[in-house]
């Protein structure tokens, strides 16, 4: 169980699907802003997001969740094949844009 100084669970797995407020706080102290790797939108305006989303089993614990704003949290659940995350040397996420076409944009010509 992970919890933070003050006794708070950070690790909520499928008990609860939106981050808590401690969550919410610890990862606010994480991020400067959306994880999306070029966007500036900062990240106490953005949405909580789960690295491997709550439909696909993914769970809310601290680890696994990051910052994406409005427009990138909303595009990534629509459009799954035009992103990929990575995991950063220090525990952090970076979403990384594929493109329009996914993985294989750019690849064949018409």
């Amino acid at each position: 169980m992970v919890v933070d100084a003050k006794g708070r669970v950070l690790d909520m797995g499928r008990a609860v699907r939106l981050a808590t407020p401690a969550q919410r706080q610890a990862i606010l102290a994480r991020y400067a802003t959306c994880y999306r790797d070029d966007c500036a939108i900062p990240a106490d305006m953005c949405e909580i997001d789960h690295v491997k989303g709550w439909a696909e089993g993914g769970t809310t614990d601290l680890d696994l969740l990051a910052p994406a704003c409005t427009w990138h949290n909303r595009d990534k659940a629509a459009h799954p094949e035009r992103y990929c995350v990575r995991r950063n040397e220090d525990g952090t996420w970076t979403l990384l844009y594929l493109g329009k076409r996914g993985r294989f944009a750019g690849r064949f010509r018409r």
